[in-house]
């Protein structure tokens, strides 16, 4: 469904922020399915400056000794030696965790009493674990 929007915010010439008229909410500007991408989204791509081209470009970062040590820890383990991820559960460091979206990893790091660092095949991830029921 298409709805109208006003432009608040242009970047370069093309619309970054815009204010939908129907719930009278800001958010980032979105191409209408079918436009393809806009242009001040392609420009932000090939700058680097979207906060998702940063996402993908993170486990390339180290990515070599990420890779060599996800394999070390994670690749040809059995499939009974995963535990399955859940918000609810507790995780200790050395753990090795089945997640639904990210795959196979293992705990690398306590973050916080609640936050852990996950080491996936694409690269770390910050994961809350310890919440209650």
């Amino acid at each position: 469904m298409t709805l109208n929007h006003r432009v608040v915010a242009m970047v370069r010439g093309a619309a970054k922020r815009v204010l939908c008229l129907t719930c009278n909410k800001q958010h980032n500007y979105r191409a209408p399915k079918g436009e393809g991408s806009s242009p001040a989204r392609s420009e932000e791509s090939s700058a680097g400056g979207s906060r998702s081209s940063k996402k993908q470009a993170a486990p390339k970062t180290g990515g070599n000794s990420n890779t060599r040590e996800w394999q070390l820890n994670v690749a040809n383990k059995d499939s009974t030696d995963f535990l399955p991820y859940s918000i609810h559960k507790t995780f200790e460091v050395g753990q090795l965790v089945n997640h639904p979206k990210f795959g196979e990893g293992y705990v690398k790091e306590a973050l916080t009493a609640q936050k852990l660092c996950v080491l996936f095949r694409d690269g770390p991830r910050t994961l809350i674990h310890a919440q209650p029921s």
